[in-house]
């Protein structure tokens, strides 16, 4: 809600800005704001896309490095934002499927903990249920 309202007083502002430096307020103008707009709503829509991102990738980079084996398919569902709101803890639930000596297993782990320390995030040990497909 507080971008939302955030991103309506940057519209507002520009809208006033460029009324101010031509006197008016046509159909260039407002193709101008339009086309500001939809580069604003873009460009925050592919920021929040990496960010949902980031963690299941980076959950993929941290199993394949530990484990040796490559995750086929990836699900992933933040479990804390439902109560806290966190910048610093993150608390997920990932459902895989992996591929191990010819056999494909779905595993899930749950309550998978990443911590951020200044620009590094560390994931805490984990513990996975794999069962056979």
């Amino acid at each position: 809600m507080q971008i939302f309202l955030g991103i309506i007083l940057v519209i507002i502002l520009i809208g006033i800005i460029i009324y101010k430096l031509d006197n008016k307020f046509e159909k260039r103008e407002i193709i101008i704001l339009s086309s500001i707009v939809i580069i604003v709503i873009l460009v925050f829509t592919m920021y929040q896309k990496n960010q949902e991102n980031f963690f299941p990738n980076a959950f993929k980079e941290k199993y394949k490095q530990e484990n040796n084996i490559e995750i086929l398919k990836l699900s992933s569902e933040l479990l804390n934002n439902k109560v806290v709101s966190s910048k610093d803890h993150y608390i997920y639930k990932f459902t895989y499927i992996i591929k191990k000596n010819g056999k494909e297993y779905l595993c899930v782990a749950n309550n998978v903990n990443i911590n951020k320390i200044q620009d590094e995030y560390i994931f805490d040990k984990w513990t996975e249920e794999c069962k056979e497909q």
